[in-house]
């Protein structure tokens, strides 16, 4: 059965939940003149902290306003951010997302429906953790790099590897069938090593669209969790509650995503009178793992901490910050915060002043790189 049939399968079979909901509510108020680029920030920051009002109303606004970056958001928002926490719920926000069928099939309250269940999910990012591993490339300088394709895919399977190299060998896998366009090596393995179906067929059609290694590392922390995961829980933490700028959340402005996050981030350190002991692009992966990652309720597994540890550290390194000074750039940005707010609210009143003194068919307000 292809993919996109299982999905629309495993939807048709969760239908009379949905009809147990009564989702289909009045028109959400939208934030002020708030773009695309920060509403679809806004909302997968909403949907990690289980924020469904919130989340509500950004998803309705951008559904007005660009439904195919909506539909591609909360197709990243299940892989990036539930995968493996909840694979139903993230293979249910794949088929909704990706599916002009499912979406007729569940009728006007699609959108809701994956909102809620999107909000309602443990959260669990680790596929996202492995690719901030991975980035220093040194994977590819190692023995596996050389191996068969078959010697890749018996260290990927095997319990008794380090989970480094677990991750390494599929990775490798993944890389080479995306770089050659060859069909993936990953995915015929992960059936057999009996990786949900409804998740392994919303990792392929992810593939499909979002060609970024993702989908593979989504099944390689199943295989992980499987291994690993029999302390496993779910930690909850309550969000401080955000700053308002205006009516959009502090939080939309995310540091590294938005280019009006990164210009509060740069005001932000300028205002000082003596020279910061950080960069701006140190102080924003700081302030982004604080802020922008945060999540309300996660899986807890042992390998899964210790993995999101690493890539807060790598995301650090890379930026040339000594691991002996994580802690330090930490407790700054925690001390500092009331810097952050202030500059936050004078970048977001320039550009309002900017708006208001320019025709009305210029365009967005604001610009912004794709990014989580």
């Amino acid at each position: 059965m292809l993919a996109t049939e299982c999905l629309l399968e495993f939807v048709r079979s969760r239908l009379p939940r949905y009809a147990k909901r009564n989702l289909v509510t009045p028109v959400q108020d939208p934030f002020g003149d708030a773009d695309v680029w920060v509403l679809a920030s806004l909302l997968q920051k909403a949907i990690r902290r289980s924020d469904l009002e919130v989340a509500r109303r950004a998803g309705h606004q951008l559904l007005r306003l660009d439904a195919n970056r909506l539909w591609r958001r909360l197709m990243t928002v299940a892989l990036e951010d539930i995968g493996i926490g909840d694979p139903a719920r993230a293979a249910e926000i794949v088929a909704i997302a990706t599916s002009a069928e499912v979406r007729k099939l569940i009728g006007p309250q699609a959108l809701d429906v994956a909102l809620v269940s999107a909000c309602e999910a443990v959260k669990d990012r680790t596929a996202d953790h492995l690719i901030s591993i991975l980035r220093n490339e040194t994977y590819k300088q190692g023995a596996l790099a050389s191996a068969s394709n078959n010697a890749q895919r018996a260290v990927m399977a095997s319990k008794s590897q380090p989970w480094l190299k677990r991750v390494e060998a599929g990775w490798l896998l993944e890389q080479a069938s995306l770089e050659t366009g060859a069909p993936s090596d990953v995915f015929p393995a992960l059936e057999e090593l009996d990786v949900p179906t409804p998740l392994v067929a919303a990792c392929k059609v992810y593939r499909r669209r979002g060609r970024d290694g993702l989908a593979a590392l989504t099944g390689l922390a199943w295989l992980l969790w499987q291994t690993d995961g029999s302390a496993s829980g779910v930690r909850l933490a309550t969000p401080a509650k955000p700053e308002l700028l205006g009516e959009l959340p502090d939080y939309a402005l995310d540091p590294l995503h938005t280019r009006l996050g990164q210009r509060a981030v740069e005001l932000w350190l300028r205002s000082y009178l003596t020279k910061v002991p950080f960069t701006t692009r140190q102080v924003a992966a700081a302030l982004w793992n604080r802020e922008s990652a945060f999540c309300a309720r996660v899986l807890d597994w042992p390998l899964g901490r210790l993995m999101a540890e690493d890539a807060a550290r790598e995301d650090l390194i890379r930026r040339d910050l000594d691991p002996v000074r994580h802690a330090e750039i930490d407790a700054w940005v925690e001390d500092e915060l009331a810097g952050l707010l202030c500059a936050r609210k004078a970048v977001l009143d320039s550009e309002r002043r900017k708006r208001a003194a320019e025709p009305r068919d210029v365009g967005p307000l604001w610009t912004a790189s794709e990014g989580g």
